[in-house]
Protein backbone atom coordinates (compact mmCIF):
# COMPACT_ATOMS: atom_id res chain seq x y z
CA UNK A 1 0.00 0.00 0.00
CA UNK A 2 1.50 3.27 -0.61
CA UNK A 3 1.80 6.37 1.44
CA UNK A 4 -0.71 8.25 -0.23
CA UNK A 5 -3.20 5.75 -0.55
CA UNK A 6 -2.36 5.25 3.78
CA UNK A 7 -2.69 8.54 4.78
CA UNK A 8 -6.41 8.77 2.72
CA UNK A 9 -7.67 5.62 4.73
CA UNK A 10 -10.35 6.56 7.18
CA UNK A 11 -9.59 5.79 10.33
CA UNK A 12 -12.03 4.89 13.19
CA UNK A 13 -12.29 8.04 15.57
CA UNK A 14 -12.03 5.41 18.64
CA UNK A 15 -8.96 4.68 17.57
CA UNK A 16 -5.59 6.57 18.27
CA UNK A 17 -3.64 7.45 14.94
CA UNK A 18 -0.26 6.85 16.80
CA UNK A 19 -1.14 3.27 17.99
CA UNK A 20 -2.62 1.94 14.91
CA UNK A 21 -0.30 -0.87 13.78
CA UNK A 22 -1.83 -0.24 10.49
CA UNK A 23 -0.08 2.99 10.39
CA UNK A 24 3.44 2.90 8.61
CA UNK A 25 5.39 5.16 6.17
CA UNK A 26 6.89 3.09 3.13
CA UNK A 27 9.94 5.39 2.42
CA UNK A 28 10.52 3.11 -0.80
CA UNK A 29 7.10 4.58 -2.39
CA UNK A 30 7.28 7.00 -5.46
CA UNK A 31 6.82 10.08 -3.35
CA UNK A 32 7.22 13.34 -3.62
CA UNK A 33 9.79 15.90 -1.92
CA UNK A 34 9.80 18.59 -3.35
CA UNK A 35 7.56 20.12 -1.28
CA UNK A 36 9.35 21.91 1.57
CA UNK A 37 6.47 21.80 3.52
CA UNK A 38 5.15 18.22 2.29
CA UNK A 39 5.21 16.84 5.75
CA UNK A 40 3.10 18.54 8.26
CA UNK A 41 0.51 19.42 5.73
CA UNK A 42 -0.12 15.70 4.58
CA UNK A 43 0.03 14.56 8.69
CA UNK A 44 -2.25 17.61 9.66
CA UNK A 45 -4.67 16.58 6.73
CA UNK A 46 -4.76 13.22 7.71
CA UNK A 47 -5.24 13.63 11.36
CA UNK A 48 -8.01 16.22 10.50
CA UNK A 49 -10.36 13.40 8.85
CA UNK A 50 -10.64 12.42 12.57
CA UNK A 51 -14.30 13.55 13.50
CA UNK A 52 -15.60 13.48 16.98
CA UNK A 53 -17.73 10.13 17.83
CA UNK A 54 -21.32 9.79 17.34
CA UNK A 55 -22.60 8.64 20.72
CA UNK A 56 -26.01 8.21 21.75
CA UNK A 57 -27.39 9.82 24.71
CA UNK A 58 -28.89 6.80 26.55
CA UNK A 59 -25.12 5.20 25.97
CA UNK A 60 -23.54 6.74 28.94
CA UNK A 61 -20.64 3.97 29.82
CA UNK A 62 -19.80 4.23 25.70
CA UNK A 63 -20.03 8.08 25.71
CA UNK A 64 -17.50 8.06 28.87
CA UNK A 65 -14.71 5.57 26.81
CA UNK A 66 -14.99 7.91 23.92
CA UNK A 67 -14.75 11.31 26.21
CA UNK A 68 -11.42 9.37 27.88
CA UNK A 69 -10.19 8.38 24.11
CA UNK A 70 -10.56 11.67 22.96
CA UNK A 71 -8.74 13.32 25.72
CA UNK A 72 -5.92 10.44 25.56
CA UNK A 73 -5.81 12.09 21.61
CA UNK A 74 -5.30 15.50 22.85
CA UNK A 75 -2.08 14.78 25.31
CA UNK A 76 -0.14 13.25 21.86
CA UNK A 77 2.62 14.38 21.44
CA UNK A 78 2.99 17.70 18.59
CA UNK A 79 3.31 17.34 15.26
CA UNK A 80 7.17 18.13 15.02
CA UNK A 81 8.28 16.11 17.86
CA UNK A 82 6.23 13.09 16.32
CA UNK A 83 7.88 13.87 12.71
CA UNK A 84 11.62 14.14 14.16
CA UNK A 85 11.07 11.15 16.29
CA UNK A 86 9.66 8.24 13.86
CA UNK A 87 12.04 9.99 11.15
CA UNK A 88 14.80 9.21 13.10
CA UNK A 89 14.13 5.79 14.29
CA UNK A 90 13.45 5.43 10.55
CA UNK A 91 17.15 6.48 9.47
CA UNK A 92 18.61 3.69 11.84
CA UNK A 93 16.12 0.90 10.97
CA UNK A 94 17.32 1.35 7.34
CA UNK A 95 21.04 1.72 8.02
CA UNK A 96 20.74 -1.20 10.67
CA UNK A 97 20.14 -3.03 7.62
CA UNK A 98 22.11 -1.73 5.24
CA UNK A 99 19.18 0.39 3.13
CA UNK A 100 21.38 3.93 3.26
CA UNK A 101 18.92 5.51 0.59
CA UNK A 102 16.06 5.09 2.09
CA UNK A 103 17.46 6.60 5.48
CA UNK A 104 18.74 9.13 3.36
CA UNK A 105 15.37 10.14 2.02
CA UNK A 106 14.44 10.26 5.69
CA UNK A 107 16.61 12.62 6.78
CA UNK A 108 16.06 14.39 3.51
CA UNK A 109 12.32 14.68 4.80
CA UNK A 110 13.19 15.79 7.78
CA UNK A 111 15.76 18.34 7.09
CA UNK A 112 13.09 19.72 4.45
CA UNK A 113 10.05 20.07 7.28
CA UNK A 114 12.23 22.73 8.74
CA UNK A 115 12.83 20.11 11.81
CA UNK A 116 16.68 20.24 12.91
CA UNK A 117 17.69 16.61 12.95
CA UNK A 118 19.70 15.34 16.05
CA UNK A 119 23.48 15.03 15.70
CA UNK A 120 22.52 11.12 16.79
CA UNK A 121 20.55 10.49 13.38
CA UNK A 122 23.63 12.17 11.44
CA UNK A 123 26.11 9.82 13.10
CA UNK A 124 23.41 7.10 12.17
CA UNK A 125 23.77 7.64 8.87
CA UNK A 126 27.29 8.17 8.50
CA UNK A 127 27.88 5.26 9.93
CA UNK A 128 26.01 3.35 7.74
CA UNK A 129 27.93 4.52 5.05
CA UNK A 130 30.89 3.79 6.47
CA UNK A 131 29.30 -0.12 7.09
CA UNK A 132 28.71 0.71 2.87
CA UNK A 133 32.55 1.88 2.40
CA UNK A 134 30.84 4.74 0.73
CA UNK A 135 33.18 7.53 1.88
CA UNK A 136 32.91 10.25 -0.30
CA UNK A 137 28.87 10.07 0.77
CA UNK A 138 29.48 10.31 4.33
CA UNK A 139 32.27 13.03 3.64
CA UNK A 140 29.65 15.16 1.88
CA UNK A 141 27.15 14.50 4.67
CA UNK A 142 29.76 15.83 7.08
CA UNK A 143 30.14 18.97 5.02
CA UNK A 144 26.29 19.48 5.13
CA UNK A 145 25.10 18.67 8.42
CA UNK A 146 22.79 21.09 9.81
CA UNK A 147 23.88 20.32 13.59
CA UNK A 148 27.45 20.60 14.99
CA UNK A 149 29.28 17.06 14.73
CA UNK A 150 30.48 15.39 17.88
CA UNK A 151 33.73 12.97 18.41
CA UNK A 152 31.39 9.86 17.34
CA UNK A 153 30.59 11.40 14.29
CA UNK A 154 34.70 12.50 13.38
CA UNK A 155 35.64 8.91 14.81
CA UNK A 156 33.28 7.03 12.91
CA UNK A 157 34.54 8.50 9.51
CA UNK A 158 38.59 8.19 10.59
CA UNK A 159 37.90 4.98 11.46
CA UNK A 160 36.89 3.89 7.87
CA UNK A 161 39.31 6.03 6.29
CA UNK A 162 42.34 4.21 8.23
CA UNK A 163 41.07 1.17 6.98
CA UNK A 164 40.59 2.47 3.28
CA UNK A 165 44.50 3.39 3.56
CA UNK A 166 43.10 6.65 2.91
CA UNK A 167 45.43 7.94 5.64
CA UNK A 168 46.05 11.48 3.83
CA UNK A 169 42.38 11.90 4.19
CA UNK A 170 41.91 11.12 7.82
CA UNK A 171 44.52 13.41 9.08
CA UNK A 172 42.75 16.13 6.82
CA UNK A 173 39.39 15.26 8.63
CA UNK A 174 41.53 15.63 11.94
CA UNK A 175 42.73 18.59 11.01
CA UNK A 176 39.78 19.74 10.67
CA UNK A 177 37.73 18.33 13.86
CA UNK A 178 35.74 21.37 15.23
CA UNK A 179 35.53 19.44 18.79
CA UNK A 180 38.18 18.13 20.76
CA UNK A 181 39.39 14.73 20.37
CA UNK A 182 39.25 12.03 22.46
CA UNK A 183 41.22 8.82 23.21
CA UNK A 184 39.40 6.77 20.46
CA UNK A 185 40.45 9.45 17.66
CA UNK A 186 43.83 9.01 18.60
CA UNK A 187 44.02 5.19 18.99
CA UNK A 188 42.03 5.02 15.82
CA UNK A 189 44.70 7.24 13.72
CA UNK A 190 47.00 6.13 15.32
CA UNK A 191 46.42 2.81 14.10
CA UNK A 192 46.26 3.37 10.71
CA UNK A 193 49.40 5.29 10.28
CA UNK A 194 51.23 2.29 11.82
CA UNK A 195 49.43 -0.42 9.60
CA UNK A 196 50.33 2.31 6.81
CA UNK A 197 53.90 2.26 7.79
CA UNK A 198 53.89 5.97 8.46
CA UNK A 199 55.69 5.62 11.73
CA UNK A 200 56.98 9.19 11.94
CA UNK A 201 53.41 10.99 11.32
CA UNK A 202 52.35 8.40 13.94
CA UNK A 203 55.06 9.42 16.61
CA UNK A 204 54.65 13.11 15.92
CA UNK A 205 50.81 12.66 16.81
CA UNK A 206 51.71 10.56 19.81
CA UNK A 207 53.56 13.93 21.34
CA UNK A 208 50.66 15.81 20.25
CA UNK A 209 47.93 14.03 21.81
CA UNK A 210 46.26 16.08 24.74
CA UNK A 211 45.00 13.15 26.40
CA UNK A 212 47.13 10.14 27.45
CA UNK A 213 46.81 7.13 25.37
CA UNK A 214 46.23 3.83 26.50
CA UNK A 215 47.70 0.80 27.12
CA UNK A 216 46.69 -0.53 23.65
CA UNK A 217 47.95 2.27 21.75
CA UNK A 218 51.25 2.25 22.56
CA UNK A 219 51.72 -1.42 22.18
CA UNK A 220 50.42 -1.41 18.54
CA UNK A 221 52.81 1.67 18.09
CA UNK A 222 55.97 -0.76 19.60
CA UNK A 223 55.07 -3.17 17.96
CA UNK A 224 55.12 -1.56 14.49
CA UNK A 225 58.67 -0.02 15.90
CA UNK A 226 60.03 -3.33 16.52
CA UNK A 227 58.53 -4.53 13.35
CA UNK A 228 60.65 -2.22 11.28
CA UNK A 229 64.01 -2.49 13.30
CA UNK A 230 63.51 0.70 15.48
CA UNK A 231 64.41 -1.07 18.56
CA UNK A 232 66.30 2.47 20.11
CA UNK A 233 63.21 4.41 19.36
CA UNK A 234 60.76 1.62 20.67
CA UNK A 235 62.79 1.63 24.18
CA UNK A 236 62.59 5.22 24.12
CA UNK A 237 58.57 5.18 23.87
CA UNK A 238 58.58 2.63 26.49
CA UNK A 239 60.46 4.61 29.08
CA UNK A 240 58.12 7.65 28.11
CA UNK A 241 54.68 5.77 28.34
CA UNK A 242 52.33 7.67 30.44
CA UNK A 243 50.54 4.47 31.41
CA UNK A 244 51.19 1.36 33.27
CA UNK A 245 52.73 -1.48 30.59
CA UNK A 246 51.23 -4.94 30.33
CA UNK A 247 52.53 -8.16 29.70
CA UNK A 248 51.38 -7.62 26.03
CA UNK A 249 54.00 -4.56 26.19
CA UNK A 250 56.87 -6.49 27.91
CA UNK A 251 56.51 -9.71 24.83
CA UNK A 252 56.64 -7.02 22.44
CA UNK A 253 59.43 -5.73 23.43
CA UNK A 254 60.97 -8.91 24.57
CA UNK A 255 60.56 -10.27 20.72
CA UNK A 256 62.40 -6.92 19.40
CA UNK A 257 65.13 -7.81 21.67
CA UNK A 258 65.40 -11.01 20.60
CA UNK A 259 64.66 -10.43 16.58
CA UNK A 260 67.77 -7.57 17.49
CA UNK A 261 69.55 -10.11 18.15
CA UNK A 262 70.13 -8.89 22.35
CA UNK A 263 69.15 -11.83 24.32
CA UNK A 264 71.28 -10.33 26.95
CA UNK A 265 69.09 -7.34 26.85
CA UNK A 266 66.38 -8.91 26.81
CA UNK A 267 67.23 -11.03 29.93
CA UNK A 268 67.55 -7.58 31.98
CA UNK A 269 63.92 -6.11 30.56
CA UNK A 270 62.08 -9.71 31.81
CA UNK A 271 63.76 -9.21 35.23
CA UNK A 272 62.66 -5.84 35.31
CA UNK A 273 58.75 -6.94 34.62
CA UNK A 274 55.96 -5.40 36.34
CA UNK A 275 53.70 -7.77 35.73
CA UNK A 276 53.44 -11.46 35.45
CA UNK A 277 54.99 -12.67 32.39
CA UNK A 278 52.52 -15.12 30.51
CA UNK A 279 53.39 -18.01 27.81
CA UNK A 280 53.54 -15.79 25.01
CA UNK A 281 56.55 -13.88 27.43
CA UNK A 282 58.16 -17.07 27.89
CA UNK A 283 58.03 -18.61 24.35
CA UNK A 284 59.46 -15.51 23.16
CA UNK A 285 62.19 -15.16 25.62
CA UNK A 286 63.18 -19.13 25.21
CA UNK A 287 63.08 -18.82 21.55
CA UNK A 288 65.46 -16.15 21.65
CA UNK A 289 67.16 -17.71 24.05
CA UNK A 290 67.79 -21.19 21.57
CA UNK A 291 68.10 -18.52 18.47
CA UNK A 292 71.57 -17.16 19.89
CA UNK A 293 72.69 -20.34 21.21
CA UNK A 294 72.09 -19.44 24.90
CA UNK A 295 71.12 -22.75 26.09
CA UNK A 296 71.92 -22.50 29.32
CA UNK A 297 70.24 -19.77 30.11
CA UNK A 298 67.25 -21.09 28.14
CA UNK A 299 67.27 -24.38 30.42
CA UNK A 300 67.42 -21.77 33.31
CA UNK A 301 64.47 -19.92 32.44
CA UNK A 302 62.59 -23.23 31.50
CA UNK A 303 62.97 -24.10 35.29
CA UNK A 304 62.19 -20.57 36.56
CA UNK A 305 58.51 -20.47 33.99
CA UNK A 306 55.46 -19.92 36.53
CA UNK A 307 52.96 -21.20 34.10
CA UNK A 308 53.23 -24.44 32.36
CA UNK A 309 54.93 -24.37 29.41
CA UNK A 310 53.28 -25.27 26.44
CA UNK A 311 54.47 -27.50 23.73
CA UNK A 312 55.40 -25.57 21.12
CA UNK A 313 57.89 -24.31 23.85
CA UNK A 314 59.30 -27.89 24.11
CA UNK A 315 59.52 -28.24 20.76
CA UNK A 316 61.75 -25.17 19.96
CA UNK A 317 64.12 -26.41 22.98
CA UNK A 318 63.96 -29.38 21.93
CA UNK A 319 65.30 -28.62 18.17
CA UNK A 320 67.92 -26.12 19.54
CA UNK A 321 69.61 -28.91 21.48
CA UNK A 322 69.41 -31.85 19.05
CA UNK A 323 70.62 -29.48 16.45
CA UNK A 324 73.61 -28.31 18.77
CA UNK A 325 74.33 -32.03 19.11
CA UNK A 326 73.06 -32.14 22.90
CA UNK A 327 70.78 -35.49 22.10
CA UNK A 328 70.98 -36.54 26.37
CA UNK A 329 69.76 -33.18 27.21
CA UNK A 330 66.92 -32.89 24.78
CA UNK A 331 66.22 -36.49 25.91
CA UNK A 332 66.02 -35.14 29.68
CA UNK A 333 63.60 -32.49 29.29
CA UNK A 334 61.55 -34.55 27.11
CA UNK A 335 61.75 -37.16 30.07
CA UNK A 336 60.20 -33.83 32.30
CA UNK A 337 57.80 -32.29 30.09
CA UNK A 338 54.60 -31.73 32.03
CA UNK A 339 52.15 -31.32 28.80
CA UNK A 340 51.41 -34.05 26.61
CA UNK A 341 54.27 -34.48 23.30
CA UNK A 342 52.52 -34.17 20.01
CA UNK A 343 54.36 -35.36 16.77
CA UNK A 344 56.86 -32.22 16.18
CA UNK A 345 57.81 -33.18 19.45
CA UNK A 346 58.70 -37.06 18.62
CA UNK A 347 59.46 -36.12 14.86
CA UNK A 348 62.42 -33.64 16.10
CA UNK A 349 63.73 -36.17 18.91
CA UNK A 350 64.02 -39.20 16.16
CA UNK A 351 65.87 -36.75 13.32
CA UNK A 352 68.26 -35.98 16.32
CA UNK A 353 68.47 -39.85 17.03
CA UNK A 354 69.09 -40.81 13.60
CA UNK A 355 71.69 -37.88 12.81
CA UNK A 356 73.43 -38.87 15.70
CA UNK A 357 73.90 -42.55 14.74
CA UNK A 358 71.20 -44.03 17.48
CA UNK A 359 68.97 -45.62 14.71
CA UNK A 360 68.07 -48.29 17.70
CA UNK A 361 67.16 -45.98 20.38
CA UNK A 362 65.45 -43.99 17.31
CA UNK A 363 63.20 -47.46 16.47
CA UNK A 364 62.61 -48.02 19.75
CA UNK A 365 60.70 -44.11 20.18
CA UNK A 366 58.83 -44.80 17.29
CA UNK A 367 57.44 -47.83 18.51
CA UNK A 368 56.41 -46.77 21.62
CA UNK A 369 54.69 -43.15 20.14
CA UNK A 370 51.99 -42.18 21.68
CA UNK A 371 50.54 -40.25 18.64
CA UNK A 372 49.98 -41.29 15.06
CA UNK A 373 53.32 -40.36 13.05
CA UNK A 374 52.33 -38.39 9.87
CA UNK A 375 54.40 -38.03 6.64
CA UNK A 376 56.91 -36.14 8.06
CA UNK A 377 57.79 -38.93 10.98
CA UNK A 378 57.72 -41.51 8.58
CA UNK A 379 60.43 -39.95 6.17
CA UNK A 380 62.77 -39.03 9.17
CA UNK A 381 62.96 -43.04 9.96
CA UNK A 382 63.19 -44.15 6.33
CA UNK A 383 66.00 -41.36 5.91
CA UNK A 384 68.02 -42.43 9.00
CA UNK A 385 67.78 -46.32 7.53
CA UNK A 386 68.83 -45.14 4.01
CA UNK A 387 72.13 -43.74 5.91
CA UNK A 388 72.74 -46.73 8.28
CA UNK A 389 72.20 -48.76 4.84
CA UNK A 390 69.53 -50.64 5.74
CA UNK A 391 67.36 -49.54 3.02
CA UNK A 392 65.83 -52.62 2.42
CA UNK A 393 63.93 -51.87 5.98
CA UNK A 394 63.58 -48.22 4.49
CA UNK A 395 61.49 -50.03 1.85
CA UNK A 396 59.54 -52.02 4.38
CA UNK A 397 58.68 -48.39 6.75
CA UNK A 398 57.89 -46.99 2.44
CA UNK A 399 55.00 -49.86 2.52
CA UNK A 400 53.72 -49.46 5.75
CA UNK A 401 53.51 -45.63 5.22
CA UNK A 402 51.33 -46.37 2.17
CA UNK A 403 49.43 -48.80 3.56
CA UNK A 404 48.66 -46.45 6.22
CA UNK A 405 47.19 -44.18 3.96
CA UNK A 406 50.43 -41.49 3.94
CA UNK A 407 51.61 -40.52 -0.05
CA UNK A 408 55.61 -40.38 0.10
CA UNK A 409 57.01 -37.08 -1.43
CA UNK A 410 60.48 -35.98 -2.97
CA UNK A 411 61.87 -36.10 0.48
CA UNK A 412 61.15 -39.72 0.72
CA UNK A 413 62.27 -41.20 -1.98
CA UNK A 414 65.15 -39.41 -2.14
CA UNK A 415 66.57 -40.77 0.87
CA UNK A 416 66.37 -44.50 -0.48
CA UNK A 417 67.38 -43.42 -3.71
CA UNK A 418 70.55 -41.99 -1.52
CA UNK A 419 70.90 -44.60 0.32
CA UNK A 420 70.94 -47.43 -2.49
CA UNK A 421 73.33 -45.38 -4.46
CA UNK A 422 75.15 -45.15 -1.49
CA UNK A 423 75.26 -49.09 -1.15
CA UNK A 424 76.09 -49.11 -4.87
CA UNK A 425 72.55 -51.17 -6.12
CA UNK A 426 72.75 -48.15 -8.58
CA UNK A 427 70.61 -50.11 -10.86
CA UNK A 428 67.66 -50.13 -8.66
CA UNK A 429 68.38 -46.57 -7.61
CA UNK A 430 68.20 -45.59 -11.56
CA UNK A 431 64.66 -47.76 -11.42
CA UNK A 432 62.86 -46.17 -8.73
CA UNK A 433 64.63 -42.91 -10.28
CA UNK A 434 62.67 -43.80 -13.43
CA UNK A 435 59.25 -44.60 -11.61
CA UNK A 436 58.68 -40.92 -10.26
CA UNK A 437 56.92 -40.06 -13.26
CA UNK A 438 54.03 -42.90 -12.69
CA UNK A 439 53.62 -41.05 -9.37
CA UNK A 440 53.56 -37.39 -9.65
CA UNK A 441 57.25 -36.91 -8.54
CA UNK A 442 59.65 -34.41 -9.82
CA UNK A 443 63.37 -35.35 -8.92
CA UNK A 444 65.50 -32.27 -7.44
CA UNK A 445 69.39 -31.72 -7.66
CA UNK A 446 70.17 -34.10 -4.40
CA UNK A 447 68.15 -37.43 -6.12
CA UNK A 448 70.31 -36.66 -9.57
CA UNK A 449 73.30 -36.15 -7.78
CA UNK A 450 73.08 -39.11 -5.61
CA UNK A 451 73.09 -41.22 -8.60
CA UNK A 452 75.61 -39.37 -10.16
CA UNK A 453 78.17 -39.43 -7.31
CA UNK A 454 77.45 -43.71 -6.99
CA UNK A 455 78.33 -44.21 -10.97
CA UNK A 456 81.72 -42.07 -10.49
CA UNK A 457 82.57 -43.47 -7.05
CA UNK A 458 81.94 -47.59 -8.72
CA UNK A 459 84.24 -46.26 -11.62
CA UNK A 460 81.30 -46.00 -14.21
CA UNK A 461 82.54 -43.13 -15.61
CA UNK A 462 80.68 -43.99 -19.38
CA UNK A 463 77.56 -44.21 -17.16
CA UNK A 464 77.85 -41.12 -15.32
CA UNK A 465 78.53 -39.15 -18.74
CA UNK A 466 75.40 -40.89 -20.12
CA UNK A 467 73.12 -39.86 -16.62
CA UNK A 468 74.59 -36.36 -17.62
CA UNK A 469 72.50 -36.31 -20.64
CA UNK A 470 69.84 -37.97 -19.48
CA UNK A 471 69.72 -34.88 -16.91
CA UNK A 472 69.82 -32.70 -19.30
CA UNK A 473 67.15 -34.37 -21.81
CA UNK A 474 64.62 -33.79 -18.39
CA UNK A 475 65.41 -29.99 -18.12
CA UNK A 476 68.40 -29.61 -15.64
CA UNK A 477 70.25 -27.26 -15.94
CA UNK A 478 73.96 -28.76 -14.73
CA UNK A 479 75.70 -26.47 -12.41
CA UNK A 480 79.64 -26.77 -10.47
CA UNK A 481 78.99 -29.26 -8.26
CA UNK A 482 77.11 -31.92 -10.47
CA UNK A 483 80.74 -30.76 -13.12
CA UNK A 484 83.23 -31.36 -10.17
CA UNK A 485 81.30 -34.85 -9.23
CA UNK A 486 82.19 -35.77 -12.92
CA UNK A 487 85.97 -34.85 -12.58
CA UNK A 488 86.32 -36.30 -9.86
CA UNK A 489 85.24 -39.61 -10.98
CA UNK A 490 87.38 -39.01 -14.11
CA UNK A 491 90.68 -38.82 -11.82
CA UNK A 492 89.16 -41.59 -9.91
CA UNK A 493 89.60 -44.01 -12.87
CA UNK A 494 93.44 -42.41 -13.79
CA UNK A 495 91.80 -40.29 -16.82
CA UNK A 496 93.35 -37.09 -15.07
CA UNK A 497 94.64 -35.73 -18.51
CA UNK A 498 91.41 -36.19 -19.60
CA UNK A 499 89.73 -34.63 -16.41
CA UNK A 500 91.99 -31.66 -17.12
CA UNK A 501 90.78 -31.09 -20.39
CA UNK A 502 87.28 -31.38 -19.24
CA UNK A 503 87.92 -28.64 -16.97
CA UNK A 504 89.44 -26.12 -19.42
CA UNK A 505 86.55 -26.93 -21.80
CA UNK A 506 84.19 -25.92 -19.13
CA UNK A 507 86.47 -22.90 -18.26
CA UNK A 508 86.37 -21.36 -21.53
CA UNK A 509 83.07 -21.56 -22.60
CA UNK A 510 82.26 -19.90 -18.96
CA UNK A 511 80.25 -22.79 -17.93
CA UNK A 512 82.02 -22.34 -14.32
CA UNK A 513 83.76 -19.34 -12.43
CA UNK A 514 87.71 -19.12 -13.15
CA UNK A 515 88.29 -19.12 -9.48
CA UNK A 516 86.55 -22.48 -9.02
CA UNK A 517 87.91 -23.82 -12.18
CA UNK A 518 91.12 -22.98 -10.32
CA UNK A 519 90.39 -24.49 -7.20
CA UNK A 520 89.82 -27.96 -8.92
CA UNK A 521 92.69 -28.02 -11.03
CA UNK A 522 94.89 -28.08 -7.91
CA UNK A 523 93.03 -31.28 -6.77
CA UNK A 524 93.97 -33.03 -10.08
CA UNK A 525 97.27 -35.10 -9.67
Amino acid sequence: MSLQHELQTPISPFQSFQSNPKFTINFTSNINFSSPNYLKPRWASFISQIQPPKIPATNTTAWRRAKTRRSNQRNQPSLDEIDVAFCETKIHEYCKVGRTKEAARALQILEESGAVPDVKAYNVLIHGYCKDRNVDEALRLLDRMKVAPDVVTYNKLLKVLCNSKKLDKALEVFDQMKVAPDKVTYTTLLKGLCDSGKLDKALDLLDQMKVAPDVVTYNKLLKVLCDSKKLDKALEVFDQMKVAPDVVTYSTLLKGLCDSGKPDKALELFDQMKVAPDMVTYNTLLKGLCDSGKLDKALDLLDQMKVAPDVVTYNKLLKVLCDSKKLDKALEVFDQMKVAPDVVTYSTLLKGLCDSGKLDKALEMFNRMKVVPNKVTYSIVIDGLSKAGKTEQGHEFLAVMKDKGLKPDIVTYTSLVTGLAREGNLDEAINLLEGFKNLGITPDRITFSSILSGLCKTRQTDRAIDFLGYMISEGWKLDEEVYEILINGITTEGLAKDARRLLKELDARGLVRRTWAKRVLQGIP
